[in-house]
């Protein structure tokens, strides 16, 4: 598609098929949320048309840590790969000194023959480092970092110049590809009806069949149409228990039915005219999660953190490969990132007691303890994996390797530890303890 600027984007005609994936992989529960997306998809993939807001807008809304957040962060990855084009860091200054060198070494060895296999060494060890300069490497950026998606979460006190500001910012990633993928949480949040209005008038325009189109800044700014974009909003609308959507409730006209309740009470305690717009927009309705389905959540999650420290790794070494000429050095990981079981156990006693202690309205769910122990430990954890010690190694360099040596002096390390991302108990912070260790044996 013309005028798609991120290099991770993935051809429209595989995001479906990738979602699918994706959702069959990682997500728990919530069979007939990720069916109803799959089928909405094919309007933004373009496999049908695009004539109203609700081709190019859907609304997840249940109780809180249900995955409807996660199920935003699926279709965007589906769309948008993890990743950015990084560049290798690599001086080439002295790059013909250094082929000189090697032809003045060749001719002192072998005369006039070695100025001739010299120069020819040269050029070609400049031109590898060359094409290496030129060249990048994909460096992990995970949502909603990635190219092409944007996350917005609204606070209690959003007003309209809130809702401004998210306008422009929108612009901005529209400006980068016109497909982007824009998730908004929790917009039930915005304080007035002012707010509402101007959100609604952002998304489905006038009669809710006008392209929108969003200004990159104040005043007479650019507007960038939104025709290609995909918007996904997600809101929790339970106010109390006589409503709740429990995990029983498998059937999508009997979640959709206790939805509609939901809104009906939500707009009238806080004494608001429901907005037009509101009942333009399809509802994927959530329930909670059940006891099982939240332990299956808790390992998934757990192998997508050991992905992640797996390309976090790698990406680490690529960056620092030297191509120089004559002192090329290239770092290579070949071991594996694991948890145990102990680890497993330790993650979800901590959520089940995090949840029985709730005494929160939607509390019950439990995804959003793993949504706050991630941001509190095991982003934190993660960052730690490829610091460097005071002589310059870290977990993964200062395990296990082999070195192997080409002429001219091209040297491969390869680095073989295991590592093992433990959690464990803490009794003095409440929040569990996680950190990275080698692999002795096994890990627990």
């Amino acid at each position: 598609m013309s005028g798609r600027l991120c290099a991770n984007a993935v051809p429209r005609d595989e995001v479906k098929q990738r979602f699918e994936t994706l959702a069959a992989r990682d997500y728990v529960g919530q069979q007939q949320a990720w069916n109803y997306v799959r089928f909405a998809m094919e309007a933004y993939t373009g496999l049908a048309p695009r004539a109203t807001c609700r081709d190019w807008v859907l609304h997840f809304t249940g109780p809180s840590g249900s995955g409807k957040s996660f199920l935003a962060e699926l279709v965007a990855n589906a769309a948008f790969d993890t990743w950015e084009e990084e560049p290798y860091s690599m001086p080439l200054l002295g790059l013909a000194s250094t082929a000189c060198v090697v032809a003045g070494a060749l001719t002192s060895a072998l005369g006039p023959l070695g100025m001739g296999v010299g120069c020819t060494a040269g050029v070609a060890g400049a031109n590898a480092a060359w094409n290496a300069y030129t060249s990048t490497f994909r460096a992990p950026r995970p949502f909603p970092s990635q190219c092409g998606v944007i996350q917005h979460k609204f606070s209690r006190s959003s007003g309209v110049d809130d809702v401004l500001l998210w306008e422009y910012s929108v612009a901005k990633e529209l400006l980068r590809d016109p497909a982007a993928i824009i998730v908004v949480d929790d917009i039930n949040r915005l304080k007035d009806s002012d707010a509402f209005e101007r959100f609604g008038r952002l998304l489905c325009g006038l009669g809710g069949n006008s392209i929108p189109e969003f200004r990159s800044g104040p005043g007479d700014s650019q507007l960038v149409p939104a025709s290609q974009a995909l918007f996904l909003l997600t809101s929790d609308l339970e106010l109390d228990t006589s409503d709740h959507i429990s995990c029983e409730m498998q059937e999508f006209d009997e979640m959709l039915d206790n939805v509609r309740t939901q809104s009906t009470q939500f707009w009238q305690r806080r004494a608001l005219h429901v907005p037009d717009w509101w009942e333009q927009l399809p509802i994927v309705p959530f329930r909670e999660l059940c006891a099982d389905e939240l332990s299956q959540a808790t390992q998934k999650y757990l192998y997508r953190q050991c992905e992640m420290a797996s390309q976090l790794v790698r990406a680490d070494l690529q960056r620092r490969s030297t191509w120089a000429i004559g002192r090329q050095r290239v770092l290579i990981w070949t071991g594996n990132v694991r948890f145990g079981i102990r680890s497993l156990s330790t993650i979800d006693a901590y959520i089940t007691e995090q949840v029985a202690q709730s005494k929160l309205v939607g509390g019950r769910q439990g995804a959003w303890v793993v949504s706050d122990l991630h941001q509190l430990v095991m982003r934190p954890a993660l960052q730690t994996l490829t610091v460097r010690n005071e002589r310059g190694d870290n977990l993964i360099t200062e395990g296990g390797h082999h070195v192997h040596v080409t002429w001219p002096n091209y040297t491969t390390i390869t680095y073989t530890a295991d590592v093992c991302l433990e959690i464990t108990p803490s009794f003095d912070v409440g929040l569990p303890r996680v950190r990275f260790s080698r692999m002795l044996h096994m890990c627990h």
